[in-house]
């Protein structure tokens, strides 16, 4: 009866550790600002300048209503090359940021993402590339590692239905020597 109590007490105490690190886990996996309903403040920036190479512009995603003009556009803007995507898309592209497997740094601040001629000034994206992905309920980053950055950011092409966004996506994915077959590198003959 007493090993049947001790294998019974030893079981209850695996259960219990198990559920305390599933949940841990969870937690991990899933940032709650990655998780936080989208709405018109919400914005992702992906940036990585390679020391000694020409500047690269941040990519940013923003996200628009259907029928909004800027939908399926990507201007330049202070903040960097911003591609419209839809409200959907950008819960999706969220979606799979909070499943990607990166170390997620949570902030209640809401961060400005200001203007691209700054960012190599301050040492961000110099060894990594930064992901900042910004919300009314606050700010998550993460960073990629240069041998790493192809791999993470492939299937983040899932979340682009927007043919503009996924051609700006892919093409910034090229500038780091990532393959992408069958891009056609003068769809938007007025990317500048």
């Amino acid at each position: 009866m007493l090993l049947k109590n001790l294998t019974y007490g030893a079981f209850v105490v695996l259960i219990t550790l198990s559920s305390g690190e599933m949940l841990a886990s969870q937690k991990r996996d899933l940032p709650s600002v990655l998780n936080s309903p989208v709405d018109k403040n919400t914005a992702v920036r992906f940036f990585y300048q390679p020391a000694g190479d020409y500047f690269h512009a941040p990519l940013v995603f923003r996200p628009v209503e259907e029928g909004d003009p800027l939908l399926n556009t990507a201007p330049m803007r202070e903040e960097g090359r911003t591609a419209y995507i839809s409200f959907s898309e950008m819960q999706d592209l969220a979606r799979l940021l909070a499943h990607s497997g990166l170390g997620w740094q949570e902030s209640e601040t809401v961060e400005v993402l200001g203007s691209y001629k700054k960012l190599g000034l301050s040492g961000i994206g110099l060894d990594t590339m930064d992901v900042r992905f910004v919300s009314s309920r606050g700010t998550a980053r993460a960073e990629i590692s240069p041998k790493a950055i192809c791999m993470i950011l492939k299937p983040l092409d899932a979340a682009l239905k927007t043919p503009r966004a996924l051609w700006e996506f892919q093409r910034f994915r090229l500038n780091y020597n990532c393959r992408v077959p069958g891009f056609k590198s003068d769809a938007y003959p007025d990317h500048q």
